[in-house]
């Protein structure tokens, strides 16, 4: 796989020498929050009945809470009691979340009370001003695009990395938008959204509104959808901080768009790494993850995990028992599992045909990420001895 850490053309501007405090505030980061608010009541459809939208953004919300209903009542309504009693109250509240974008909805089912979470897959975030060049025709073709895609993941409880990839051609910051329906479903709001690079040490840099200039200068030889790309690499990473409505308690949710296999994430994007070792003991999360974790080439990341991490839940993608530090960690299963959906590795397969065959068979309510070759329902909890 290819890196998608560098930001390529815009990546050149931002390479001046920076102080490597933990999050440098000079110059000003660029606040995007009048943005973030307006994609969360146009695109995601939050802020009330109140909300001036227009015909079109009207009839998109009509189409996307019938959706975000629909995941309440058939999933959220199964999911939050069952994880409500699975985790332990005293997991760390930071959480880490590979292979994953955008997943607020299920990470807010999965752990509610969370401080602060950080995803990381190659789905960039976007630029949160694509709003505002679209109009008619093309904010209707935007809006259904990302509608059909949320709906595809209530449907199916995962998304496909190849359809998240098409979205990444749109003007809208499809990462971003996945984010704010996920905060609309759970009852949040956005506070602040601003965008950011790692550097080596693990810091962060977060753009400043010359940042933003100077990419807006480059990025002028570029048209449609290829300079919809080109912005999506440059606001690739984001912060999202948000607050339950009536609440002033803020959380933060970081998306880093990164390639995690080994050639990347030990080398070519090793700030990614050092920014997650920053973090110390986390919580974490998967599922959907293509079976990346059952791979040789994913050996850092399995490390990373197995070094930080208390406690995990995920469907099958997770850390296979074979290549998992037994001496350590335990693994409890839900549901059912025979074989996988999508190719994972032989090995790994045998492994976890083993470990749900040898335990009990606890009940799983709902669907979580894949599900088995037969199409089974599944879950596993990995966690410290």
């Amino acid at each position: 796989m290819k890196s998608v850490f560098l930001i390529g053309l815009f990546g050149l501007l931002l390479t001046a020498p920076t102080a490597h405090a933990e999050v440098s505030t000079a110059p000003a980061a660029a606040d995007f929050s009048v943005h973030a608010k307006r994609l969360f009541e146009v695109a995601a459809c939050g802020g009330g009945e109140d909300v001036v939208r227009g015909a079109i953004a009207a009839k998109h919300c009509k189409k996307l809470q019938k959706t975000i209903q629909k995941y309440r009542d058939g999933w959220l309504s199964k999911a939050r009691p069952f994880f409500a009693e699975l985790v332990p109250k005293e997991v760390p509240k930071t959480i880490v979340y590979p292979f994953g974008g955008a997943d607020l909805m299920t990470v807010l089912a999965v752990y509610p009370d969370f401080k602060e979470l950080t995803s990381i897959s190659l789905e960039a975030g976007g630029d949160p001003r694509g709003l505002e060049q679209l109009a008619g025709k093309s904010l209707r073709n935007s809006l259904d695009i990302h509608q059909q895609y949320i709906k595809k993941l209530v449907d199916v409880n995962h998304s496909r990395t190849l359809d998240l990839g098409r979205l990444k051609g749109d003007p809208l910051p499809s990462q971003v938008v996945f984010g704010l329906v996920g905060l609309v479903t759970h009852g949040y709001e956005p506070v602040s959204l601003r965008y950011f690079e790692i550097l080596p040490d693990g810091s962060l840099r977060y753009y400043s509104a010359a940042d933003v200039a100077k990419a807006d200068a480059m990025g002028k030889k570029y048209r449609g959808s290829k300079l919809n790309r080109k912005r999506a690499d440059f606001f690739g990473n984001f912060e999202l901080v948000f607050r339950k409505v009536g609440d002033e308690a803020e959380r933060t949710y970081r998306h880093i768009r990164a390639n995690l296999d080994d050639e990347h994430l030990a080398t070519k994007t090793k700030p990614v790494l050092m920014h997650l070792e920053r973090k110390g003991k986390i919580t974490a999360i998967t599922k959907a993850a293509s079976y990346l974790l059952w791979w040789r080439g994913f050996q850092t990341m399995r490390d990373y995990l197995m070094k930080n991490m208390q406690w995990m839940v995920s469907d099958s993608t997770g850390i296979p028992n074979n290549l998992l530090d037994t001496t350590t960690f335990e693994q409890l299963t839900y549901g059912r599992f025979s074989a996988t959906a999508i190719k994972g590795s032989a090995d790994g397969e045998v492994a976890m045909r083993k470990l749900w065959a040898g335990q009990e068979r606890r009940k799983l309510p709902f669907m979580f990420g894949y599900p088995s070759k037969a199409q089974h329902k599944h879950l596993m909890v990995t966690r410290r001895k």
